[in-house]
């Protein structure tokens, strides 16, 4: 019996000092959750308001930047009256994770349009295109030479930037492609509507 009362005697002496550490700074520790929380948000922002920007999409660009700017605004006014180093390393975390989910968050939209171009053996790049058209892409396709002078096909389609996940697993595993954006493009987008 003496074990177990010395043993829990050991555990909650240092929990029940953590909770007194704890009290003691907790304004200091909201600060920076506060700080860090801000700069993720503000990080967020500023990443998707550059992609925003590229995409020409433009109203929301201007919400985004309003927003972003009073974020950071606070934000920096927080860091800016703490005197503690632990405030730069949260700022400097809560931008490192403001990248990463303004990523996460931009492929998730999925915003733009690509120009994907395969190149096939001939053979192969007829039954890909046949297969492309009738599931509604817009197709071209044109010969060109490979290795050795051997004839490929290219097989081209302009998509929008979300249908590119359904697009690969059409393409198989034995492919050579290239994938550029696209700033305008008129005309047949993606798949078309087939009855």
């Amino acid at each position: 019996m003496f074990y177990i009362n010395a043993l829990l005697q050991n555990l909650i002496a240092p929990a029940g000092f953590a909770i007194d550490l704890i009290g003691a700074y907790r304004m200091e520790i909201i600060n920076l959750i506060a700080v860090f929380g801000l700069n993720l948000l503000s990080t967020t922002l500023g990443n998707l308001k550059t992609i925003l920007l590229t995409r020409k999409v433009m109203k929301l660009v201007y919400v985004t930047t309003f927003i972003d700017a009073m974020v950071f605004a606070l934000a920096f006014k927080c860091l800016a009256t703490s005197s503690s180093l632990a405030f730069l390393v949260v700022f400097a975390a809560g931008r490192l994770g403001g990248v990463y989910l303004g990523s996460i968050i931009e492929n998730k939209l999925a915003l733009g349009t690509l120009e994907v171009s395969i190149h096939k053996h001939l053979q192969e790049g007829i039954k890909l295109a046949d297969q492309l058209r009738a599931l509604g892409y817009s197709v071209t396709t044109f010969k060109g030479y490979g290795v050795n002078g051997n004839e490929r096909l290219v097989v081209t389609a302009v998509i929008p930037r979300r249908e590119m996940a359904e697009l690969k697993p059409l393409l198989g595993s034995r492919i050579n492609m290239t994938v550029k954006d696209v700033s305008k493009a008129y005309g047949k987008i993606g798949r078309v509507q087939t009855n």
